[in-house]
Formats: structure tokens, C-alpha cells, sequence
């Protein structure tokens, strides 16, 4: 019973470390054994690998591997239990590799098993012979090796476990989820690595029950988290939610918090779970819902526009088509002619919606483009003066005009978006205004790095609630307040606040219900160039009779309108049905005035226009074309420039600016002529 004490004391010995004890167990075998060589080895199908080993030079080192099939060891392994024998030289072993290599005569060894898993053997041997090994022995080996296998699956299940908590670890910080534990038995909290950089605090952080849950916002993520452990310790429910927190850096996060409790005999011992920053998905989350309330309010929008639009259009339409109707069998040429009055109001009411509608598209896409200009500054306001003065005549409203701009003002800006502007602020202030006065005031403001130019438009009339003044610049803003509403599409004054800010302007409204409505608008005004102003068509019969001219329009209407338009002009034209059309018919006879469409089939007018200055058909000196089309932006216009046209006219086009590019291929003509 010796050698049971003496392995007892080695291997319950606290100061030794397993590899120490390996060495004095093996050295102890070789007393008990009375041998030379002690291994302790590692198998690895056919490879015996030395992982501890005592000889009597220390010549094998660990790590020496041996083939299997050259080691006593293969039969241990065969008979799966302790094995031993001396007098290997008078056996059957006397042929085996292992003795013919070493001449090794004694030998006793045991497996090393880690539950039914071969792990390799334990053994002792020498080249002397010995006895033979009683019971005592093979009971010595056999706890020897039982021994190993137990520290083994230790070691190899700490080894385990130590990487599966670096593998947690990784996975902890990759994902940002830490885990938490809160023991109700000895009132304490752990929290890991992950949750304790989550709360923003040291790795030597402590936390304590009486503030665990201080780190939640106060107010509904406090509370959320309170009612959830309540409900958890006393109804065993978990929880699953998303809550913020205030970190101990003073920063707000966003964290999914998971967790349960453990009970015992029907009481609460303990509460786990993990702690997940998600403030990124949080934050993705809140801006996905934005944009899907704003494409929600675009859609709404979209619709109401249709809606209102499709309204709108009827008023005008109806106006010219029930005109149109009625001049059939109208004999009366007073009426008639007041019936087409009412016809054209009606086609310039359609073409101010559609443009509203086009502007409102542009400004929603950002395809909005300013085209300045060079221009004298006064001259919009007295156009417009004079263009609204006959609409007040048959009201009880009367229009004042303060205009004080310099005569020779020249401005460089988009004069066609002042009009607008300011024409639409007119068209208001009279649609509001059942009494009293329109007053329309204009100035310059000199600053000290630019000049500015100030326009007021105030009136009488009915005024605006503040409520209705909160929503004035939104689209369709109409709606807000029935009263105040007298048709339109309600884009008007949202068109008006985008252009001025867009001018890099500002615009300021004041009202007062039923005493008036005054808007204030400042927008910079860059100085312009003096130019050579043309002079104005008068009102004397034109007469192209002289010029030979091409109608290029693959729409019928269209070249019936522009036919009819031109004979007002003394002009019988020839039509073309497109661009290639129009190339035959100039290759057949010579053109002094050609007015092109640029978006038709077959050939666009760009292209004809392009191959008739290219081959000389139409030389440029020769042939005087004009662009008309739907398309206005800025980029259409250079277009037509680049192909080779001299004058652009946007469709629908009126009388007075048909009769401008008559006369300019009149005197083009005539320049020719002189040349």
C-alpha cells in the first residue's frame, strides 16, 4: 500500500503543476518497477509520439515519434488493458522491431483513455530483465494511466473551454452583443467585456443592484425595463426590447436587451441574458420610416395634384371648346368676336396651369435652371403694370404702382422668372381683394456688395388666419382654409417662395384678416451689360408675301394653326410631315424662312436641320430657321443653336412673336440680297 500513499501525495500535491507530477510519477515507476525507461506517450494512428519520457541519459526527448507497429505499445493497444513481460529474447516478441531495434526485455504498459477514446499509453521498459510483475503492478499502471486520462479530458476540456470564451469573446465584439448575470442568491451582477464597452465604463466596472438599471433613460425606457424584471422574477415572463441607454460617457444608445430568469422551487434564483448595441439599425430603422412618411406625403401629394389638376383643367377646356361650339352658328360678328375673346382667356387660364404643373415638376426633380439675361430692370414691372391695369378697370379695385427703379438700370438676371414672380403676387392680391387697392411697389437696394432689388405687393382684402399663414408656401395650401379659397392649383405661391430662395432671395408675408395681406420679397440683382434693344413690332400690317417659307410639324393641328397664323401675314406656305420630308422638299425648291419642329419620327428637326446646313441646301446666309417646339429649357435652346437655327419659339406660340421671325427673315432676306 506504499506506492498507493506515495502516488497519493504526488498527485494531490497543490504545488506542483501536471507536468511536474508526470516526472515524479514516472520516476516513481521506475523505483516500483525496477526498469530504466518510463514514457508517456500520445497516439496518433500509426505515429507513437514521446510527450514525457525518463532514461537514464535523457537521450529521448518528447516530441520523438516512433511508428506504431515498431512499439511494444501496439499490443497494450490490442489488448485495450494493462500488458506486460520480461525475457522478451526467449518469447514470441523475440522478432519484434521494438527488441531487435532496442533489446528491450522487460516492459509493462497501460492505455491512457479519455472516455471510449484512445489517447496513447503510459509504460516502462528496460533492455536488463526483471521479474515478473505481480498484481500490484498492473494495478499501479493500470491507476497510473487512469490517472492521465482523467487530466487529460481536463486539460483538454479547459483548452476547449478557454477557446470556446476567446471564440464568445470575438463573437461578442464583432456583433456587439455582451451578456449579462444577475444572481439574486448572493445579490450580485456580472456583466462582460462586450456589455461593459456597451455601457461605456472601465473593464474593472463593478455594477451594483441598487443602480443596475440607473444606466436607462429615465421615462419609458426606465420604466419598460422595471416592469420587465418585475414581470420576470415573479411570473418567469422574458423579455425581448429595445431600449435606450445613457452610457457612462453621457452618450444616448440604442440597445436590444434580451433576458430571463432561472427559478428554484418556485423561486427566482437568477436572471440572464445579452445586451446588443443597435443604435446604427435604430437610427437606419428611424430614417426609413421618414422616408416612407415622405414618400407616403409624395404620393398624397401626387395624387391631390392629379386630383386637383384634372379639376382645374375642365374650367378652361370648357371655356374654349363650349366658345368654340357656339361660334358654328354664331352670325353676329360682335359676338363672335367676344366669344373668341373668351376662347383665348381661356387657352392663356390652360396654359398657366400647365406651366404651374411644369414648374412644380422641375422644382420636386431639381431640374429648376435660372436664364439670366441682360435686361432693363424697369421695364418688367411697367410691362406688367400695363398688362394688369386693364383687369382692375371693370372691379371696385384700383391698382397703384410705385416703380422707382432707374430708367437705365440693367440688371443681369432671369427676367422671365421676376415676371413671373411678381405676376403672380398681382394675380393673388386681385383674386383676394373684393375692395379698396392693389399697390405694387418696386426699388433698388444699394448694399455695400451688390445691389438688391425690394417688391412689395400689398392689398385690402380679405386676409389670412395664422393658421392658413403657417401652411401659405405648401403645395395646395388651398385646401387649409375653404374660405379663402377661390380655385387654382395652389401651387402659385409655393412656386413663388422657391424661385426667390432659389434667386438666393428671401420673401416675408404680413396679414390681418379682413384688412389685408402684404408680401415683402429682397432678391440680389446682379448689374448688367448695356444692350442694343431691338426695336418693337408696331402695329403695322406685316406683309411676307415675298418670302418663300416651309412648315416642318409632323401634327396636323400644328401646321393647320401655323398655316392659318402665317396668312395673317400675307404667307402661303408648304408643309413638310418630317425632318426627311422637309430635306426633300428643300433639295426641290429653295426656302427663305423655314419654321422647324424638333421632336418628330423618321428625322428630328435637330438632325435636318444639322444635314441641310452640312451640305448647303440651306446655307446659313440663305436660309433663315426657326425652332419651334414644346421644349423650353435652357439645354433645348442650345441645342437648336448648336444644329444650326437662328431663332427659337416655344410652343404655344402667339402672333406677335410668329410676325417677329417673319420680319427677321424679311431683313435677312434683304441682307442677303445686299451681300
Amino acid at each position: 500500500m506504499n506506492f498507493l500513499r506515495r502516488f497519493h501525495d504526488i498527485v494531490s500535491n497543490q504545488a506542483l503543476d501536471f507536468e511536474s507530477k508526470i516526472n515524479k510519477l514516472l520516476i516513481f515507476g521506475l523505483k516500483v518497477f525496477d526498469l530504466e525507461l518510463g514514457i508517456v506517450s500520445k497516439v496518433d494512428e500509426n505515429s507513437y509520439i514521446v510527450l514525457h519520457a525518463i532514461t537514464p541519459d535523457n537521450s529521448l526527448l518528447p516530441g520523438t515519434v516512433f511508428d506504431l507497429q515498431g512499439t511494444y505499445c501496439v499490443h497494450t493497444l490490442g489488448a485495450g488493458s494493462a500488458l506486460a513481460f520480461h525475457k522478451a529474447s526467449q518469447s514470441a516478441i523475440a522478432n519484434h522491431p521494438c527488441y531487435i531495434n532496442f533489446q528491450l526485455e522487460s516492459y509493462i504498459g497501460a492505455p491512457i483513455k479519455i472516455g471510449d477514446k484512445v489517447f496513447g499509453t503510459v509504460n516502462f521498459s528496460s533492455a536488463k530483465d526483471s521479474l515478473a510483475f505481480n498484481d500490484d503492478a498492473y494495478d499501479y499502471i493500470e491507476l497510473f494511466a487512469q490517472w492521465l486520462g482523467s487530466e487529460f479530458a481536463r486539460s483538454q476540456t479547459k483548452e476547449q473551454l478557454i477557446k470556446n470564451s476567446n471564440t464568445l469573446l470575438k463573437l461578442e465584439s464583432v456583433a456587439n452583443i455582451g451578456t449579462w448575470e444577475v444572481d439574486l442568491i448572493e445579490n450580485k451582477i456580472y456583466w462582460s467585456e462586450q456589455t461593459k464597452r456597451i455601457h461605456q465604463v472601465s473593464s474593472d466596472y463593478q455594477p451594483v443592484m441598487e443602480g443596475a438599471l440607473e444606466f436607462y433613460k429615465e421615462g419609458t425606457s426606465r420604466e419598460s425595463i422595471s416592469q420587465a424584471v418585475k414581470n420576470a422574477t415573479e411570473k418567469g415572463d422574458k423579455w425581448n426590447l429595445d431600449l435606450q441607454i445613457v452610457t457612462a460617457k453621457n452618450e444616448i444608445l440604442w440597445i436590444s436587451t434580451f433576458g430571463e430568469a432561472e427559478f428554484d422551487g418556485g423561486r427566482c434564483i437568477r436572471l440572464f441574458g445579452t445586451f446588443q448595441d443597435v443604435t446604427e439599425s435604430m437610427l437606419l430603422r428611424e430614417e426609413l420610416k421618414q422616408k416612407q412618411a415622405q414618400a407616403e406625403r409624395l404620393l398624397e401629394d401626387r395624387s391631390m395634384l392629379l386630383a386637383k389638376i384634372s379639376h382645374e383643367l375642365r374650367t378652361p377646356l370648357n371655356g374654349i371648346t363650349g366658345m368654340l361650339t357656339t361660334l358654328i352658328d354664331e352670325h353676329s360678328e360682335e359676338v363672335r368676336a367676344e366669344k373668341i375673346k373668351v376662347a383665348l382667356r381661356s387657352a392663356d387660364i390652360l396654359l398657366s396651369i400647365i406651366n404651374e404643373v411644369l414648374d412644380f415638376s422641375k422644382i420636386n426633380h431639381g431640374e429648376l435652371k435660372l436664364e439670366p439675361t441682360d435686361f432693363l430692370l424697369k421695364t418688367i414691372f411697367t410691362d406688367l403694370t400695363s398688362l394688369y391695369t386693364p383687369l382692375f378697370k371693370n372691379t371696385h379695385v384700383s391698382l397703384k404702382v410705385e416703380n422707382t427703379i432707374d430708367d437705365t438700370f440693367w440688371a443681369f438676371s432671369d427676367n422671365t422668372r421676376l415676371s413671373q414672380i411678381t405676376s403672380n403676387l398681382l394675380s393673388n392680391a386681385l383674386k383676394f381683394t373684393e375692395n379698396g387697392s392693389v399697390l405694387l411697389k418696386t426699388s433698388i437696394e444699394h448694399a455695400k456688395k451688390s445691389p438688391s432689388l425690394n417688391i412689395e405687393v400689398s392689398d385690402t382684402g380679405r386676409g389670412m388666419s395664422k393658421g392658413f399663414l403657417e401652411s401659405l408656401f405648401s403645395p395646395f395650401s388651398q385646401e387649409v382654409d375653404a374660405k379663402n379659397s377661390k380655385g387654382g392649383t395652389g401651387l402659385g405661391l409655393a412656386i413663388v417662395k422657391e424661385l426667390v430662395e432659389y434667386m438666393g432671395g428671401t420673401i416675408k408675408v404680413k396679414s390681418t384678416p379682413n384688412e389685408g395681406t402684404t408680401f415683402l420679397l429682397n432678391i440680389p440683382i446682379e448689374s448688367g451689360k448695356e444692350q442694343k434693344q431691338d426695336s418693337l413690332i408696331t402695329n403695322q400690317d406685316t406683309d411676307g408675301s415675298e418670302l418663300s417659307v416651309l412648315v416642318v410639324d409632323d401634327n396636323d393641328i400644328n401646321r393647320l394653326v401655323l398655316h392659318a397664323s402665317l396668312g395673317k401675314l400675307n404667307i402661303k406656305a408648304d408643309s413638310a410631315v418630317d425632318g426627311q420630308d422637309a430635306i426633300l422638299k428643300c433639295q426641290q425648291k429653295h426656302y427663305d424662312l423655314i419654321f422647324m419642329d424638333c421632336i418628330m419620327p423618321i428625322l428630328d428637326g435637330f438632325e435636318a436641320t444639322k444635314q441641310l446646313r452640312a451640305d448647303n441646301t440651306c446655307p446659313k446666309q440663305e436660309t433663315y430657321i426657326v425652332a419651334i417646339t414644346a421644349n423650353t429649357s435652357s439645354q433645348d435652346k442650345l441645342a437648336c443653336k448648336q444644329a444650326g437655327m437662328d431663332m427659337f419659339i416655344s410652343k404655344p406660340f402667339k402672333l406677335p412673336t410668329l410676325e417677329k421671325a417673319v420680319i427677321n427673315a424679311l431683313e435677312h432676306n434683304q441682307s442677303s440680297a445686299n451681300v
